[in-house]
């Protein structure tokens, strides 16, 4: 196939798109086709101008030749771009009107990041919860890029991603690298958490859980492919449990899906009711 000029412009067509939707599902296990087509295939075509490809099937044989290039494809895919205590105003509603809900009915919580990225949110949770709730609790942090898992590990954060930090807050939990202009979390944060790789749509959920981060995930899915997820998350948390979303990732048929909505942008599992048990039984 001639490589067409980048003054022309390439336009693949819908045959070429599903060729390589297979390929990528075959080698990596991710389905392109929940994701939102153009925001995607922008990426993507991203990619193969960055790369001196001439097309999608350029592309895909790329893409086989090494695992390497395949993890390449995945962190360039995602959009990791966040930052410790996102949307300030939504963490202190957390803390004020959710978490002491949670800390009433369960001494120790079972949360769970997921879409975590390099672990921004992970990390403020678990700041908030030694400040305000110290104990014994348990973040997991779960996403499909590896490179962006490495860097949640290691618990390092660039200073922009910390402006919404306090000082007394980065004194406390974090060592600053003037070499790297890195602010590295301390081991006692660090303790509550754990990361690993996971697919949303393919992996098993875990259950129980108090506490729910799924922001700033859903904007790039399909609505299919959202309210497939949003019942997954809602069967996930513990009666009374909470799902807390984006500031842009308004669940508009919440209560259609099974959430209660006592807060904006937080959702609630109900309680199982004595009615509801007699109802079962």
């Amino acid at each position: 196939m001639t490589k067409p000029s980048k003054s022309s412009g390439y336009h693949p067509t819908e045959g070429e798109w599903e060729v390589l939707q297979a390929g990528v599902l075959a080698q990596t296990g991710l389905d392109l086709r929940h994701y939102k087509q153009e925001h995607m295939r922008r990426r993507i075509l991203m990619m193969v101008e960055s790369l001196a490809l001439g097309n999608l099937q350029e592309l895909t044989h790329f893409l086989a030749a090494s695992p390497e290039y395949t993890r390449w494809f995945i962190d360039k895919l995602s959009i990791n771009v966040s930052e410790l205590y996102r949307d300030p105003a939504k963490w202190v509603e957390l803390t004020e009107r959710v978490l002491p809900q949670l800390i009433k009915e369960r001494s120790t919580l079972k949360c769970w990041s997921a879409g975590c990225s390099f672990g921004a949110e992970a990390h403020t949770l678990a700041i908030i919860l030694d400040v305000h709730f110290p104990g014994e609790h348990a973040i997991s942090g779960t996403d499909i890029d590896e490179a962006a898992l490495h860097q949640a590990r290691r618990g390092e954060f660039a200073t922009a991603e910390m402006r919404h930090v306090e000082p007394e807050v980065r004194s406390a939990y974090f060592d600053y690298d003037r070499s790297r202009d890195i602010w590295k979390a301390s081991d006692s944060i660090r303790r509550y958490l754990a990361f690993r790789r996971a697919d949303l749509f393919t992996s098993r959920f875990g259950s129980d859980y108090d506490l729910i981060l799924y922001r700033n995930v859903a904007i790039y899915l399909t609505e299919t492919a959202q309210e497939h997820l949003y019942r997954k998350l809602l069967m996930a948390l513990r009666p009374g449990g909470y799902l807390f979303t984006g500031s842009t990732e308004k669940i508009v048929n919440a209560e259609q899906i099974g959430f209660e909505v006592p807060v904006p942008m937080f959702y609630r599992r109900p309680m199982i009711s004595e009615k509801s048990i007699q109802l079962a039984s």
